[in-house]
Order: C-alpha cells, then sequence, then structure tokens
C-alpha cells in the first residue's frame, strides 16, 4: 500500500511537471505566432498606405492636367476675343475713313468692341485665378 501510495504521488507530480512544459511551449508557439501577426499586419498596414499615397498622387496629376487645359483653353479664347477686338476696329477705321458707315453703327460696333473687351477682362482675371491653383 505504502509502495502504492508513493506511485501515486510519483506520477501525479511527474504528470504536474509535464503539463506545465507543455504550457511552456505553447506559450512560446503563441509569441512566435503573435509575432509573425504583427510583421504580416505591418507589412499590409503598408502596402495599404503605400497604394493610397499612390492613389493621391494619381489624383493630383489628373487635378494638375485638368487645371492646365483650362489655362489653356482660357489663354486661347482671351487671344481669339482680342483679335476679334482688332478686327471690329480695324472695320470701324475703314468704314470712317470711307464714310460708309451711319452713326447708329458706330454706336454698334463701338458697343460690341467694349462688351468683347469686358469679356476679356473677365476672362483675364479667371486665368488669373486658374494660375494660382497652380
Amino acid at each position: 500500500m505504502k509502495k502504492l501510495f508513493v506511485l501515486l504521488v510519483f506520477v501525479f507530480t511527474y504528470s504536474i511537471g509535464y503539463a506545465q512544459d507543455d504550457s511552456n511551449e505553447s506559450t512560446m508557439e503563441n509569441t512566435v505566432e503573435q509575432t509573425e501577426m504583427e510583421q504580416v499586419k505591418k507589412k499590409v498596414e503598408k502596402s495599404e498606405a503605400k497604394a493610397k499615397k499612390e492613389k493621391k498622387q494619381a489624383k493630383d496629376l489628373k487635378k494638375q492636367e485638368k487645371l492646365e487645359k483650362q489655362v489653356n483653353s482660357k489663354s486661347k479664347a482671351i487671344s481669339k476675343q482680342e483679335k476679334q477686338i482688332e478686327k471690329l476696329k480695324s472695320q470701324l477705321e475703314k468704314g470712317k475713313l470711307k464714310g460708309t458707315l451711319s452713326p447708329v453703327d458706330v454706336q454698334k460696333m463701338d458697343d460690341k468692341i467694349v462688351k468683347i473687351q469686358m469679356k476679356v477682362m473677365k476672362d483675364q482675371e479667371k486665368l488669373k485665378k486658374l494660375k494660382r491653383k497652380m
């Protein structure tokens, strides 16, 4: 009986010690898995940040190209309107020299010239604003 009791105590203590050894190994495995998971998370976060940054750069590039197109179109419109003003002024001068224009026609041409000059001024202001955005 005494031997049986000693044997049970010995087996019991050994099994507790073995169970503790298993728990140490499992905690080590858990820490290794956690560090690996953290590394994977960091890599994923870095790649997401990089993708987000590239997307933002592409968006900024598109915005810049759009602004450049707007600037070019405004400058073309301004030059076209200025040519139209010059054309009207030359027609007005020729008509005055020949005496073929009535005072009403002269007034109409002057009004057209003033109206186009106002458009040019507005477009120049818009062009300045667009250039500031760039």
